[in-house]
């Protein structure tokens, strides 16, 4: 009797399973579970240039559990700087680097509030 009611969740957990590994295949790796918003970075383009590849080395050095190429959200070309999706401790970090001259939240402004 206790093996019948063991055995009916097997197919849940078999699915369970199967859709799992699915994500993880199609992703490459589990989703980060840090709290991540969007901050605006602006650098001094005589120290880190303003190139994608300089702003994907920089977030590199202070990511912790995604990739940079997941954190990056836009490369501004008229401003030497980015957007990228940080924690609160990486976008400290990335503050404190030489060439950083300010990180900030991004925050949605609404024109019909005060």
């Amino acid at each position: 009797m206790a093996m019948a009611k063991t055995l009916r969740f097997v197919p849940l957990v078999t699915t369970f399973i199967i859709i799992f590994i699915s994500i993880t295949i199609t992703h490459g790796h589990v989703t980060s579970i840090t709290p991540r918003k969007v901050y605006l970075v602006f650098l001094d383009s005589e120290i880190i240039p303003s190139t994608k590849p300089a702003h994907l080395n920089l977030l590199k050095t202070v990511l912790q559990d995604i990739t940079p190429e997941e954190s990056l959200v836009y490369d501004y070309r008229s401003t030497s700087g980015f957007a990228a999706k940080l924690s609160e401790t990486e976008a400290k970090h990335l503050a404190s680097i030489k060439g950083v001259v300010l990180v900030f939240l991004n925050q949605v402004a609404h024109l019909d509030r005060p």
